[in-house]
């Protein structure tokens, strides 16, 4: 019988995890895998766990959000672990199995995964040791994630990020970097940055399916000036609300790696998780990095 190990962030979203729990076991079984779980308590409980242990289970599935999926992430590679990871998402935005467009109601997430194929993708590195699997990001909205509450997420859902979002315009400030992608070099004053493998950022941004190409070595970023005018400023939200993307009012790049140099201050996010930034910051595709099943 092979072995799985389902790492589950009972907390998650509104709780669908633990609701169905014996019933997402019971499919493992059905499929011939001895199922252990591993209930997380706190942030970094999950890093923890797939780093020491993921090594000796033939799949590691990740149950919660975004943030749950970041930490098993996290743990796989920092452990060099190898294993095949499925994803029960249960957040309360789920950007990563939109982009990917895995289901969402937790039984059918489960027997996707039994049924499905391992698939390579990209994960992103964020300086040394700090790994993503969708998207790192600065400036405005970034903080909404990780500074609303999880209770008041559970309750309105995503209505919750685009509240908090709305909220926190006015202590948006311009943010001088300069961005070097595969050589070259874009300095300027910004509200906003992505470094992204996903469609979707935070329910809010959307890029385009033909854009995205989850396993191709390359992430797509955005970066959104700071607009010295209301005309400016108007342009940019019809840009992003009609994703077009080549608008000269923003800067779209694709590249394998990115270097962010000249804003020490500011906070990053990382799959909905804060992250401190430094002086420079690096970000690196790691090809191939692991292979989900779906």
């Amino acid at each position: 019988m092979k072995s799985l190990h389902l790492i589950i962030n009972p907390n998650a979203g509104t709780r669908q995890g633990r609701r169905f729990l014996p019933e997402m076991i019971s499919i493992f079984n059905r499929a011939g895998y001895l199922c252990s779980v591993y209930v997380t308590e706190k942030r970094g409980d999950a890093v923890d766990f797939a780093r020491a242990h993921a090594g000796e289970a033939d799949l590691v599935v990740a149950c919660g959000g975004d943030g749950t999926l970041n930490e098993v992430i996290t743990g796989l590679q920092l452990g060099r672990h190898k294993p095949s990871l499925g994803y029960i998402p249960c957040g309360s935005t789920n950007d990563f199995a939109s982009g990917l467009e895995l289901p969402l109601a937790p039984l059918l997430a489960c027997d996707s995964i039994v049924l499905g194929n391992p698939r390579p993708l990209d994960v992103g590195l964020f300086g040394s040791d700090r790994y993503f699997s969708y998207t790192a990001s600065f400036g405005a909205f970034t903080s909404v994630s990780w500074s609303t509450s999880q209770n008041v997420k559970n309750v309105l859902g995503h209505a919750a990020y685009i509240l908090e979002g709305i909220r926190s315009l006015a202590d948006i400030h311009p943010i001088h970097m300069k961005v070097t992608a595969d050589g070259h070099e874009y300095e300027d004053d910004y509200i906003f940055g992505a470094v992204c493998n996903s469609t979707s950022l935070g329910g809010v941004l959307k890029l385009d399916d033909s854009e995205v190409h989850m396993s191709d070595g390359l992430f797509e970023a955005l970066l959104i000036p700071f607009p010295p005018d209301l005309l400016v400023l108007n342009r940019i939200l019809t840009a992003l609300r009609t994703h077009c993307y080549d608008d000269p009012s923003l800067y779209f790049l694709r590249a394998s790696s990115f270097v962010f140099e000249g804003a020490p201050e500011i906070t990053w996010t990382l799959d909905g998780e804060a992250a401190e930034g430094t002086s420079r910051v690096e970000i690196k595709n790691i090809h191939n990095a692991i292979s989900l099943i779906y």
